[in-house]
């Protein structure tokens, strides 16, 4: 998925609750530096989106 597909975009620092999300059902877009201002050190930022919902229509699969 690239970010032009997204209907909503979020970033998190902290990889469990990356993990979450992608198992909502969110896409990984990238990963990037980051800073967790909480704790003072630089961390991994993951950039998620949010597919938009497929449309079924007359010519939709399934």
């Amino acid at each position: 998925m690239q970010i032009s597909e997204a209907v909503e975009v979020m970033e998190e620092l902290d990889a469990a609750r990356a993990n979450q999300r992608l198992a909502e059902g969110w896409k990984l877009l990238a990963v990037v530096p980051g800073y967790d201002h909480r704790q003072a050190q630089s961390v991994a930022c993951y950039v998620l989106g949010k597919p938009a919902p497929k449309e079924k229509g007359f010519f939709a699969a399934g």
